[in-house]
Formats: C-alpha cells, sequence, structure tokens
C-alpha cells in the first residue's frame, strides 16, 4: 500500500504539472550561428545567454548572436560550461583542453593564469574525464569520472562502481552498470544515480549514500539525462517528451515540458529559461531550437478554415463560451454544439433568466436555459432587425432603413411587445450604450451621439466622420469609443478624447476593451492585442506629455492570426474563472490575464562599437572618431527574449543639432554619421516598466579635430582675422585722417582764398563804394562846376552876337574870353576823359619794368616841353620791377608828368624811384612856378578825408584830384614840397604787398 501510495503520488505531480501550448523557432548557420552543433548552452548572470558550438563561443541576447572565434586559440572546437554563474567565472575548455576560456563581464578572455577550480579542473583532466553535464551523444572514451563542487567536495566516480569523496574511498557500488555516469546528474553538492534495477535514485551527499523513490519514468528504457552542473538543471527525454526533473524537500519531482518530436540522439544540451519561460534545444547536426510555452490558448472548431472565424460570444458556465450558432468552447477545443441554427453569428445574449437569444430571419430566437437550451420559441418581427442590443436589460433593435438610414427601438423586457421610444438615424447604428438614466450614447458608421429626455433630441459629439465601432462603458463608469480607421476615444464630462496610438499605428482599427483586476486594459485590433494600464491612458488626459505604454501580444505569442474580430455583440467575454476571450478570424483566443506576463529588460549595455574606418577606437565609456569617418555604429545589447517589437529603446545624441529622443531600431543599432569635430554625450534609455520607468546610460563621443578645426586654431584664425580688420579699419581711419587733414588743408587755403578772396571783394566793394562816392561827387562839382564855363560862353557868345560889326575892339575883346573859356573847358572835359577811362582799367599783378612806362610818358611829353623850353629827366634805374597796379601807375605818371609840363618854363622835370623793405617811392621833381601852400593843404587835406570833401574842379586841376582816387585804389599817398629855388617835389609812397 505504501508503494502504491508514493506511485500516487508521483503521477499527480507529474498531472499538475502540465505541458503548455508551444512555439518553436530554430536557428542555424543560415540566421546566425557560426556552425550548427550547439554541445551547451548557458546564461551569465548579466541575462546572456551563451552557446558553444565546434567554431567559437556565440553570445545570443534573443536576437543578435554575438561570435567569438577569433581569439588566437589552437583550435575552436570549445567543449562544456563550467564554473559559477554567481560569481561571474563561467569557464570552457576547446578540444583535449589546449585552452581555457574565461566568460566575465559579458565577454570572452583567453585565460593564462590558472585559479584553484581550473587548475584542479586541468590537472584532473589529464586522467579522468570532467564531468560537468551529460547527455552529449558522444562515444565517452573515460570510463572514470571527476566530479568538482568546490575546494572542500569534489568526487571520482569509476568505472567499477567505485567512489571517492575528497580521495577517499567511501563505496563501492557493484551493483552499477559499466555505463552508470549516463544516469548521473546533479543538484547543488547532491549526486544522484539512477538505478534503473533497483528503481529507485542513489543519493550521495557529503560522501553519504541514501536510496530515493522516483517516478516510474526514471526507470524506463530509452530515458535519456540532460544535466549541466554550472545551470543547476537537469531534465530526462523519454517517448518524444522532454521533463523537468527537480529536487526539493527530499523529493525527486517531474514537469513535463512539451512534447518534442527530435532524434533524441542528435540532442546535445537542454537549457530551461525560467524567467522567460523558454527552452533551449542544442543539436548537433541542426543547431539551436527555442521552443517557447505560451499561455494563449486557441479553440478551434475543425480543420476548415472558414469555420474558425469567430464574431459574437458570450460566457458560459465557469470557463466556456457559447457562440450565436450554439457551439461551445473551452479554451482547448469545441466541446458541445446546441445547434441553434441562427442566420447571424453577430449578435447573442442572454435576459434576466439565463435564456439564450439569437437571430433566425425575421425572428428573435429564445433558448430556454430550464430545458438546457434544447427547446425555444420564436419573437416575430414585420422586418429583419440587424442587431439587438442588450443594455442594462433594456432591449434595442436596430432595423435598416433606406439611403443607409437606421431605426432604433427601445424595449423595456425581453417580450418585445410595445418599444417604449422609436426615432431614426441619419446613419446605420453599429453600438449603444447608456450613458445614465435614460440617456444614451450611439454609434454610428459616420459619427457618435448622444440622446436624452424629455425631448429625446439626437446631438452630435463627434466634430469629424467617425466610423464607431462599439461603445464599452467600465465598471468605474469610463466610457471607451472603439472605432475604425480613428484609434480609439475616452469619453468624458462631455468630451470625446482621443487617445494616443501606438507606433505602428495598430490600434487604428480597435475592436473592444476588457479591463482586468489589476488596472489592464486589453485591446483587440486587426493586427494584435494589446495591453496597457488605465492609469497611464487616464494620467495622459492631465498632461498630454505623459504618453501610454503599449504592449502588443502576436503571433509569436501563440495566437494563430494577429487579426482579431469586431462589430459584433458582444464582440469578447469576461469568464467566470477569470479568463478573457477574444474572437479571431482563426480560432477563439482564451488566456488567464493573471498569467500572461509583459516581459521588460533588466538592464542593457553600450560597449560594442562597429567602426567604418581603422584609425577610430572606443576605450572605456569613450569613444573616439576620426574627423572624416564614414559611419560608426553603436551597439546597445539588450538581453530581451520576448517580441522585440515591444522593446523601447530610445537614444539622444547631446551637442548634436538634433538633439532630441529618437525610437532605436528594435536590433539595437544606433547610427552615427556626419558629425562635426567636438565633443558629445549618447544618451541611451530603455523602458523596463508598463508605468514608465526607464534605465539610462551614456557614453561620451569625441570627433578629432584637423588642426585647422581645434578651438585654438580657430581662436588664432579669428584673432588674425580681427588683428587684419582691425589693421584694415585702422589704415582706413589713418587714410581718413590723412584725407581729414588734406582736405582740412585744402580747405584751410581754399579758405584762405577764399578769406583773400572775400577780404579782396570787400576791398573791391569799398573801393568800388568808394569809387561810387567819387564818381557821385564829381558828377556833382561837374554839374555844379560846368554850368558856370557853359554860362559864360553862352553869354560871351549872346554879347558877340548882339555886338555891332563894325565894333572891332569889343569883337576882339569878347573873342579873347570866348577863347580863354573854350580852351579851359577843353582842358576840362579832356580830364574827365581821362578820369573816366582809369576805372575801366582792370587791376593786373603782373611784374613791369617802370622805367619803360616812364619813358613811354617821357615821349608823349617831350614835343610839349620842348616849346616851354622844358627839359624831362628819367632818373629811374632800368630795370626797376614793380607789381603794383600798372594802368594805375601810368595814369598817375602821365597826370604828374602832364601838371609839370603845364606849370614848368625854361626849366627841367625829374623822375626817380626808391624803395626799402615796405615802400616804394615814385618822386617828380619840376622847377616850375610852383604850389602854393594853400594848394597843398587844400590836397593833403582832402587826401585824409577824399570820400566827404566835395571836389572843387573849377579852383584846382581835376589831375590831382584824379591822382588822389586812384592812390586811394593802391593803398598809397602823395606828399608836397616846395622845390629850391622854384617849382615842387611831388612824392609818390605805395606800401609793398606781402607778395611783393
Amino acid at each position: 500500500m505504501y508503494h502504491k501510495a508514493v506511485i500516487l503520488l508521483l503521477l499527480f505531480r507529474i498531472l499538475l504539472c502540465y505541458s503548455q501550448q508551444t512555439a518553436s523557432v530554430w536557428y542555424d548557420t543560415d540566421n546566425g550561428l557560426p556552425q550548427n552543433s550547439v554541445k551547451d548552452i548557458t546564461k551569465d548572470q548579466y541575462g546572456f545567454i551563451w552557446l558553444s558550438t565546434e567554431n567559437g563561443l556565440v553570445r545570443y541576447d534573443g536576437y543578435n548572436f554575438v561570435t567569438y572565434n577569433h581569439l588566437n586559440l589552437k583550435n575552436n572546437r570549445f567543449t562544456s560550461f563550467f564554473g559559477s554563474i554567481e560569481k561571474d567565472s563561467i569557464y570552457n575548455s576547446t578540444a583535449y583542453t589546449e585552452n581555457i576560456v574565461l566568460l566575465s563581464r559579458r565577454n570572452v578572455n583567453v585565460l593564462h593564469q590558472m585559479n584553484s577550480c581550473t587548475q584542479k579542473m586541468l590537472d584532473e583532466s589529464k586522467l579522468y574525464g570532467l564531468f560537468v553535464k551529460n547527455g552529449t551523444p558522444e562515444k565517452i572514451d573515460h570510463k572514470d569520472f571527476f566530479i568538482y563542487f568546490d575546494r572542500k567536495n569534489s568526487y571520482h566516480l569509476f568505472n567499477n562502481g567505485t567512489i571517492q569523496y575528497n580521495d577517499k574511498k567511501i563505496v563501492s557500488l557493484k551493483e552499477l552498470h559499466k555505463h552508470y555516469i549516463a544516469d548521473t546528474f546533479c543538484f547543488g553538492q547532491n549526486i544522484f544515480i539512477i538505478d534503473k534495477r533497483l528503481k529507485k535514485i542513489i543519493r550521495i551527499s557529503s560522501g553519504q549514500i541514501s536510496y530515493l523513490n522516483a517516478s516510474e519514468i526514471f526507470f524506463q528504457n530509452h530515458v535519456k539525462v540532460y544535466w549541466s552542473q554550472i545551470n543547476n538543471q537537469c531534465f530526462i527525454f523519454h517517448h518524444k517528451s522532454l521533463y523537468k526533473v527537480s529536487y526539493q524537500n527530499n523529493t525527486i519531482g517531474l514537469k513535463k515540458m512539451t512534447d518534442y518530436d527530435l532524434n533524441e540522439n542528435s540532442l546535445a544540451s537542454v537549457y530551461h529559461d525560467e524567467i522567460n519561460n523558454k527552452v533551449y534545444l542544442g543539436n548537433l547536426s541542426d543547431g539551436l531550437n527555442v521552443v517557447k510555452f505560451n499561455n494563449f490558448h486557441v479553440a478551434n472548431r475543425s480543420n476548415k478554415s472558414y469555420e474558425n472565424i469567430f464574431y459574437s460570444i458570450v460566457p458560459f458556465e465557469n470557463d466556456k463560451v457559447i457562440t450565436a450558432s450554439g457551439d461551445v468552447y473551452n479554451e482547448n477545443r469545441l466541446i458541445k454544439q446546441y445547434h441553434f441554427n441562427t442566420t447571424s453569428k453577430y449578435f447573442l445574449f442572454y435576459d434576466p433568466q439565463k435564456n439564450i437569444f439569437v437571430q433566425n430571419g425575421r425572428s428573435l430566437l429564445r433558448f430556454f436555459k430550464g430545458s438546457d437550451y434544447s427547446k425555444h420559441e420564436s419573437l416575430y418581427f414585420k422586418e429583419t432587425p440587424p442587431y439587438v442590443f442588450n443594455v442594462n436589460h433594456c432591449y434595442i433593435t436596430t432595423l435598416h432603413l433606406p439611403s443607409l438610414q437606421s431605426q432604433l427601438s427601445f424595449y423595456k423586457d425581453s417580450g418585445f411587445k410595445q418599444p417604449f421610444l422609436q426615432f431614426s438615424m441619419p446613419n446605420i447604428v453599429t453600438s449603444v450604450q447608456e450613458l445614465a438614466h435614460n440617456k444614451w450614447l450611439i454609434g454610428t458608421r459616420d459619427a457618435l451621439y448622444s440622446m436624452e429626455e424629455p425631448s429625446f433630441t439626437l446631438t452630435k459629439i463627434s466634430t469629424r466622420s467617425l466610423h464607431v465601432r462599439e461603445i464599452t462603458k467600465a465598471k468605474d463608469g469610463n466610457i471607451w469609443i472603439m472605432t475604425q480607421g480613428n484609434g480609439f476615444f475616452l469619453y468624458k464630462k462631455g468630451q470625446l478624447i482621443k487617445m494616443p496610438e501606438d507606433k505602428n499605428g495598430y490600434l487604428s482599427f480597435s475592436h473592444t476593451i476588457l479591463e482586468d483586476k489589476n488596472g489592464f486594459l486589453w485591446i483587440s485590433t486587426n493586427n494584435g492585442l494589446f495591453k496597457v494600464l488605465k492609469s497611464n491612458l487616464l494620467q495622459y488626459l492631465k498632461d498630454k506629455k505623459t504618453l501610454p505604454y503599449y504592449y502588443r501580444y502576436s503571433k509569436e505569442d501563440g495566437f494563430k492570426t494577429n487579426e482579431f474580430n469586431g462589430g459584433s455583440s458582444p464582440s469578447a467575454a469576461a469568464l467566470q474563472n477569470g479568463s478573457f476571450v477574444f474572437p479571431s478570424i482563426k480560432g477563439l483566443v482564451f488566456f488567464d490575464p493573471e498569467k500572461i506576463r509583459s516581459y521588460y529588460p533588466k538592464n542593457f549595455f553600450l560597449e560594442r562599437v562597429i567602426f567604418y574606418d581603422y584609425k577610430s577606437r572606443i576605450q572605456g565609456k569613450h569613444i573616439n572618431l576620426e574627423n572624416n569617418f564614414y559611419k560608426t555604429i553603436i551597439l546597445i545589447d539588450v538581453p530581451y527574449y520576448a517580441n522585440r517589437a515591444n522593446l523601447v529603446i530610445e537614444g539622444k545624441l547631446k551637442g548634436s543639432k538634433n538633439e532630441r529622443w529618437e525610437r532605436v531600431s528594435s536590433d539595437g543599432k544606433y547610427y552615427i554619421s556626419n558629425l562635426e569635430p567636438g565633443q558629445y554625450q549618447l544618451m541611451v534609455r530603455v523602458l523596463t516598466s508598463p508605468k514608465g520607468k526607464y534605465i539610462y546610460k551614456t557614453m561620451d563621443i569625441s570627433v578629432k579635430y584637423l588642426f585647422y578645426q581645434t578651438p585654438i586654431f580657430k581662436f588664432f584664425i579669428v584673432l588674425l582675422l580681427s588683428l587684419i580688420v582691425f589693421t584694415f579699419f585702422k589704415i582706413r581711419i589713418k587714410r581718413q585722417e590723412q584725407k581729414k587733414r588734406e582736405l582740412e588743408k585744402i580747405i584751410t587755403i581754399r579758405t584762405r582764398k577764399l578769406s583773400k578772396t572775400v577780404s579782396k571783394l570787400e576791398d573791391t566793394k569799398e573801393q568800388l563804394r568808394k569809387e561810387s562816392v567819387q564818381q557821385k561827387k564829381l558828377l556833382e562839382t561837374i554839374s555844379h562846376d560846368i554850368i558856370t564855363p557853359i554860362k559864360y560862353l553862352s553869354i560871351t557868345a549872346q554879347k558877340l552876337y548882339e555886338t555891332d560889326e563894325h565894333d572891332r575892339y569889343i569883337q576882339k575883346k569878347y573873342f579873347e574870353s570866348f577863347y580863354t573859356s573854350s580852351v579851359e573847358f577843353y582842358n576840362f572835359v579832356k580830364t574827365l576823359k581821362e578820369y573816366a577811362e582809369i576805372y575801366n582799367i582792370s587791376e593786373k599783378n603782373e611784374i613791369y619794368n617802370i622805367y619803360e612806362v616812364v619813358e613811354a610818358k617821357k615821349a608823349l611829353f617831350e614835343v610839349a616841353a620842348k616849346e616851354q623850353n622844358t627839359l624831362i629827366i628819367n632818373n629811374i634805374k632800368d630795370p626797376t620791377y614793380s607789381k603794383n597796379n600798372q594802368n594805375v601807375i601810368a595814369v598817375i605818371i602821365h597826370n604828374l608828368i602832364d601838371n609839370a609840363v603845364k606849370n614848368t618854363i625854361n626849366g627841367i622835370i625829374e623822375l626817380s624811384t626808391t624803395e626799402d623793405s615796405r615802400t616804394f617811392f615814385l618822386e617828380v621833381k619840376d622847377t616850375g612856378k610852383g604850389m602854393s601852400r594853400e594848394q597843398m593843404t587844400y590836397y593833403e587835406k582832402l587826401q585824409d578825408n577824399i570820400e566827404n570833401e566835395k571836389l572843387v574842379l573849377q579852383k584846382y586841376s581835376l589831375g590831382l584830384h584824379l591822382i588822389l582816387q586812384l592812390l586811394m585804389m593802391i593803398n598809397g599817398r602823395i606828399e608836397f614840397k616846395n622845390n629850391t629855388p622854384n617849382g615842387t617835389i611831388i612824392s609818390i609812397k605805395i606800401k609793398k604787398q606781402k607778395d611783393d
């Protein structure tokens, strides 16, 4: 009885460990492996899977394979892993133990100095086979084996059944067959040997031996054991079934993993990744097979694809659903059929008594629960209702009218006798949901409407065209609007708020939504099933920058297709046992949301770079790029073994022109190109939680400057340009200053000239004024003085005319008087002519010889002088030059000689000149009758006040008056002296100009 109880207990343990639905993927030399023989598999503490092959070691992160086969080893034929994962010390040796390598810090290094573990293993390998795993279907060359646990615990297992513990014999098990090592495995520091003869498992612990009961499967023929010391895992393979062995509480257990149709002789290694629920199978000829266990279950009706397209479903009993056709499914298969004979599979519903309603033509069929749905009744309608909605025990039928309109009828009970409300809709109705008491939301193919009492008028809510797929009211009162082509919305407080879509836009075609106990919303779409935290969506309402994080499940997770179905009532079911069911075009998808995991990475690494030039380098966390680098790829290593479409990697290059977070593709490659020289920092973050938590890491990047691109060079260039510009401006300023000085000089000269001109003009103006005054005076004098001679001539002529022609004496007297008056009048007019001409002569400053001027005047007056026996002498030195106005001087000399000749008889007239640095002197000396003191005083006084004195031409000669006027023009003066013994000396003084 005891043995039977133990066997039943073991069978019960196996039955509890039922197998899951699986999906597998093969990897070989065509898609990542360097060689198709995978001898061993392990996982390091960083999350990377390592494979041991005949052509190097391979690191796998769930997507990329990195091969290490260029380590300068004697051969690349690696064997089995050993060492410690926890201590980050994983070892592997090449064939014939020619080399040992260390796997540490995610890298492979050739071991040159041995530690206690490797030295012990190396020493023992010379005589014994190292027992670190079994299951490799190779011929065992060694008959004796060595097991190393630590420095204080090691065993020798001899082929004859002798077992030594720490080099001391503990027992000799004679009953073991010679190949018992193939049936040996370990857990911790316990050795287990399957004894098929005794149907016991021998346990050896710390040198002590005991026997354990186990499942009968252990003792069957053709059972293959796959054990790995470094993984502390053991599996058995029997009749195409893979089992995982466990040891707990001194009991050996079994868990069936999967049915596996594979030639067991080619299976070399097995590793179970419990975190990601995957089994890795290493094959000696076909590569690596990755088996994934799915918690999604798909139930189908048959092998015919058109029979596996599902729409409306409702829960049935605890763990099943029923369709509109009356078919009942559990998570594995079709289990029962009621044959409802329905004509529409787009809706079915329960009434309060759990009777089921389906459609048949123009009738609704009510199948009674009391008859186990074998009996039914028909409710006839005049027109076929396309849909019937059961909303909070209110029943709504919709009839299609012409022009794509619909008529809604509301009923209070499932008798459908008399509607309490009817109205028409402008388009085909797709969904109806109660918003509040007597207030409804109605979705159509083009808009979302609301309607409420008492008027029951329609109010359009959506501002643009909106094809409503389904309106779902959650337990918390939130109303979700699913659409076809526009994503999904939240209707809250009278507002329709669009939720963000996923990166691929799959949520644009959303069908329905269910909420689990953990606050996650599950959304079925035309391309996958999405999971999102409801709190993330509600947080988006408050802050549009906090985008929600969607997790997508696809065929990789166990579906037959990514396309789910919607547009039915209802479009999903939540079962009493907690499972959810969604219809698809390839079966009904069952799953327990509590068991479906969302996988997020725990860590990632920035340490590998692909350079496209031979000079760029990476040193620790710093990348040094050449100036003209073509392209650089930074590899972001993320151990992630789920669907990589859900892996969120984002990068930002600080210091670049486009400094913003960008999504990195799922292969983890961040491309850098066309970077200008300078310092940058790459920031990478990976999403590790559905709540939006990230892990951040950085890497510094330097792009080398060419000599002319360095800041110092640019500084000196800027400095040089500044100096050039400064020099240019300085030269320019100097030039401008020079031009300014030149201009100022020119202006000064011109100003001086202008001043001179102005001064001359003022002098000329003054001279003209004086001349005008003198001419005015002259005219006044002439006007006054000319009257008397003319009057005298007139009177004389009259008297002469009246005189008796015979009175000769009187006539002679009058003729003499007339002659005298005519001569005086002639001289008077002659003097006026010369005076008038002198003002028409323009001023000249040319140099001339005064001697020649005097000679010319001398010749003019010599005849008249000879008649009076007078000699004119020119004592002026030849040549004597002057710049004084030649015409003015000539007129002055002319008048002086003229006056001297007139007043000198039998005498001499002498002309001479003298000069000093400031004055030019002209002297005329005669020996004539001379001038009276009265005349001299008159002319001297007139010279000082010539502008105000009236000219007395009738008393004195006009010639001297003219000379005084001319002297005023050339800034000269005249002086009179009596000559001894007779005559007059007239001196002319003329001030020289500065340039004379």
